[in-house]
């Protein structure tokens, strides 16, 4: 379960999930901060968003339906040059699973975790 397909696989087979390259978003925690990063673009979020946040031997799986917060650009960062949603999700034990990019407002994921996912 090293690749985004892999992890979307096995979710998928496991939960009968529907996820999709198209649905989903996944990241390796940084090697230089310890935090996942990902850009999405704004426009995804007019459907639920799948996060696959990546760790040793699994990975967290986050569902964002649609509404899940009142505004995405009052809540998280937005590159305006690529319309894109930045994250900067910390991995962690402070604020684990906290959006601390600059410019957003400190989100927590931790109620949207669908599952942990670990050996496949």
């Amino acid at each position: 379960m090293n690749t985004k397909q892999d992890c979307i696989a096995a979710i998928n087979l496991k939960y009968k999930a529907g996820l999709s390259s198209i649905n989903t978003s996944y990241s390796n925690i940084n090697k230089n901060k310890n935090v996942w990063w990902l850009n999405i673009a704004s426009s995804k979020f007019k459907a639920p968003v799948n996060l696959l946040l990546k760790i040793e031997d699994g990975v967290f799986w986050i569902n964002l339906p649609i509404g899940f917060v009142s505004s995405i650009k009052k809540t998280f960062k937005i590159r305006e040059d690529k319309d894109v949603v930045d994250l900067e999700i910390n991995a962690g034990s402070n604020n684990f699973l906290c959006d601390i990019k600059s410019g957003g407002t400190g989100f927590n994921f931790n109620a949207f975790i669908k599952e942990e996912v670990f050996h496949f």
